[in-house]
């Protein structure tokens, strides 16, 4: 009777996501119809010659694909050292499929990079495992994870080979501008001495803290919370070769390998504000709220992690795409665009940003018309749309999902989302094959969010519904809403779910 009672509940499940999928399928296409309107695009030196001027994570890619079009590249890099950073450390198969698409796919060998086959979720007790949508790949293709800084020296050192590339440290203090265009950019050599670079284009990429942006876009930076990096020695992952995202409280964990002997573990923290590490607030805040929270497999590598003091942290930074197109210089990476790191879709949201620009370039032989090739850049800002808003978004929403909450309603959303994704089939392959970057559709992102909140109040109206029970289930449909459509809004509806309706969609090649 137990087993009966037990398929007879697996069905309903499976019955109930079923319909849930069908009916926010219907909700997403009336909500869509409602929204179709249209919307704003938003609103004594040295030269470089027929070439680029480039100054974070994407830089050393722009170097090689300029010089693979013929175009001399002189890069201004602020430190030349090899970085040390507790992010950009996973690239999803998405983005590793834009790394051989660009030729690059060597620079994750020789750092002891892993193989990251999927996730594994875990939330009070329970666990799924997710695994990426790889079947129609070739079997090299996978995420990647590795320390930032070795990816970063390896793109760097094949830079360096390429006889087309200048690559000097300095600092940009300025971009040089004369009647509203960008000819180039004052820097600070490394011993001091201040110069000035020329070319036709610029290409902007200093990071988060970029202090050139303000002139290029309209920045909207959000810091929802901070991570707490750690690294965890000799430690064994419950899953193998899986990115481990544990559903805690306030809000989520991650750990994952960045080599054959360490693991990457990251704390949320909500808020701007992080427990003192040199009070030792800080490990006693790991030690008494975060520990009793992780795995058993793994709590004695985490503990010995706190003890050796090697505690880390790092802001983490939103900020939705709001570009003031200017003749002779382009913004690119963080400076440009950031969302929340907990998917770790920073790099593929970079390396699919490259290829679209490579792809517009390509056709062009001569940079020098400042105003006419502005004119034409403007499609890339809605030609990257497809790609980097369905991350972004999924970033921004998971990660709201995924926090706890005093609220019933968004925790009986957070509860959906477990056990949405456990359904596995088209149930958990649809969201990973988003949150990798293999097939990033906004409308499926969508339509997979909002059956999740519809699963939820199906869960809620069983065994029998009751006037608390759907006021709850109001309340999570009203709270789903709440969080995906901001987030929509700050992309764009218009360039978001119809590129093709915007006009700079089919800008051609200046003659």
């Amino acid at each position: 009777m137990a087993t009966a009672a037990a398929g007879a509940g697996a069905g309903l499940q499976l019955i109930g996501a079923a319909a849930a999928t069908l009916l926010a399928a219907a909700l997403v296409a009336a909500v869509l119809w409602r929204r179709r309107g249209p919307r704003p695009l938003g609103s004594g030196g040295r030269e470089t010659r027929a070439g680029v001027r480039l100054r974070h994570r994407t830089r050393s890619i722009f170097h090689c694909l300029w010089v693979a079009d013929g175009r001399r590249v002189h890069v201004i890099e602020r430190d030349l050292t090899e970085p040390d950073r507790i992010v950009g450390e996973l690239l999803q198969p998405g983005g590793y499929l834009k790394l051989i698409e660009l030729g690059l796919e060597d620079c994750v060998k020789e750092i002891d990079a892993q193989r990251v086959l999927g996730y594994a979720l875990f939330k009070d007790g329970r666990n799924t495992k997710l695994a990426y949508p790889l079947e129609k790949f070739h079997s090299d293709v996978a995420g990647r994870s590795f320390h930032n800084g070795r990816f970063i020296q390896r793109m760097r050192q094949k830079a360096a080979s390429l006889p087309n590339v200048q690559l000097e440290q300095g600092t940009v203090t300025s971009l040089l501008e004369e009647n509203g265009t960008v000819k180039g950019v004052q820097y600070k050599t490394k011993s001091g001495e201040e110069l000035k670079a020329y070319a036709p284009l610029t290409i902007v990429c200093d990071g988060c803290f970029s202090n050139l942006r303000r002139a290029l876009c309209s920045p909207k930076v959000d810091v929802p919370s901070s991570f707490v990096g750690l690294v965890l020695e000799n430690c064994q992952l419950p899953h193998p070769n899986h990115g481990h995202v544990i559903l805690a409280n306030p809000s989520p964990i991650l750990f994952y390998p960045i080599s054959s002997t360490e693991v990457r573990c990251l704390v949320d923290v909500p808020g701007q504000k992080v427990p003192s590490i040199s009070s030792g607030e800080m490990a006693n805040y790991l030690k008494n709220v975060v520990a009793p929270q992780i795995p058993p497999e793994i709590y004695d590598s985490f503990i010995a992690a706190i003890d050796k003091g090697s505690i880390r942290t790092m802001p983490n930074r939103s900020m939705p795409a709001a570009p003031h197109p200017t003749p002779g210089a382009l913004l690119m990476g963080d400076a440009f665009n950031m969302r929340h790191p907990l998917t770790g879709g920073g790099m593929t949201v970079a390396l699919s940003d490259i290829v679209v620009l490579r792809n517009l370039l390509k056709p062009l032989r001569n940079l020098h018309d400042a105003s006419c090739l502005c004119k034409y850049l403007e499609s890339f800002y809605t030609l990257r749309k497809p790609v980097a808003s369905t991350i972004n978004t999924l970033a921004g929403a998971l990660y709201k999902v995924f926090s706890a909450s005093p609220d019933q309603a968004r925790n009986e959303m957070r509860q959906a989302c477990f056990d949405y994704l456990s359904l596995g089939g088209v149930f958990s392959n649809g969201p990973i094959a988003l949150l990798s970057g293999l097939n990033p559709q906004p409308l499926s992102l969508v339509a997979h969010f909002f059956a999740v909140a519809i699963y939820g109040v199906g869960r809620l109206m069983l065994p029998l519904p009751s006037p608390k029970r759907m006021w709850i289930g109001a309340r999570l449909i009203s709270g789903a809403c709440g969080i995906i459509l901001p987030i929509i809004k700050a992309e764009g509806v218009r360039q978001m779910f119809f590129p093709a309706a915007v006009p700079a969609y089919y800008r051609a090649p200046p003659a």
